[in-house]
């Protein structure tokens, strides 16, 4: 499966909210709902598409198109591990209005209810070296950011965050922000591919790596 710059679109607007869509674009609303669900069913399908041929991750799960107030500002689903269902840490996939995105999650939200803590999913830093040794890691490939979405400085090539980490690390002074790993493919280079359900297998292979390195052995 593709993406087309229509799928993109879906997400560059100037109101997200339905109260604001009613009074400012009122004859846009029934349209805006039918055009996020049809683009969100086709999401569901790629989802469930790129876990095929993985090896040990459980059914994904999808984030709806609404939250009963919004149209979201963006598509999400994320994939757990077949025994790390009660864990925070997952691999997950985004599709905004810039780019598509495969990354390293902590699942902020479910946190309280994780088995694991962040302290646990954050050992796989330390095994950035070895998960580029052994897996033999484009390094050109891949970006470090934390959950900082709004920090011009945030998103550090994975060449830059190992040469010199402390940038990316000094935003993190809020323990209630995290660190992230994985893939961000640009929208004018997401367009030209045409299985990109290819790209996000390899990249989950791959990060399924780091992504062992999350768990409690305590």
């Amino acid at each position: 499966m593709r993406f087309y710059e229509e799928d993109f679109a879906l997400f560059d607007r100037d109101y997200f909210q339905f109260r604001q869509m009613k009074e400012f674009t009122p004859t846009l609303v029934e349209g805006v709902k039918a055009e996020y669900k049809a683009r969100w069913d086709v999401w569901k399908e790629f989802v469930a598409l790129c876990q095929r041929e993985t090896v040990g991750f459980g059914k994904p799960k999808v984030e709806s198109w609404t939250n009963g107030w919004q149209v979201r500002s963006h598509f999400w689903a994320f994939y757990k591990g077949l025994s790390r269902q009660d864990s925070a840490s997952m691999v997950a996939i985004l599709l905004n209005k810039n780019n598509f995105r495969i990354y390293l999650e902590w699942h902020a939200y479910r946190s309280s209810d994780s088995v694991t803590s962040y302290k646990d999913h954050a050992k796989w830093v330390a095994f950035l070296p070895e998960w580029i040794r052994e897996l033999g890691i484009d390094v050109r490939e891949y970006w470090v950011w934390t959950s900082y979405e709004d920090e011009p400085d945030n998103f550090v090539a994975l060449a830059d965050y190992l040469e010199d980490p402390e940038p990316v690390h000094a935003l993190l002074e809020n323990s209630e922000k995290w660190l992230r790993i994985g893939r961000i493919i640009p929208k004018e280079e997401a367009v030209k591919c045409v299985a990109m359900e290819e790209i996000v297998r390899k990249s989950m292979m791959e990060l399924a790596y780091l992504y062992s390195k999350t768990e409690s052995f305590e």
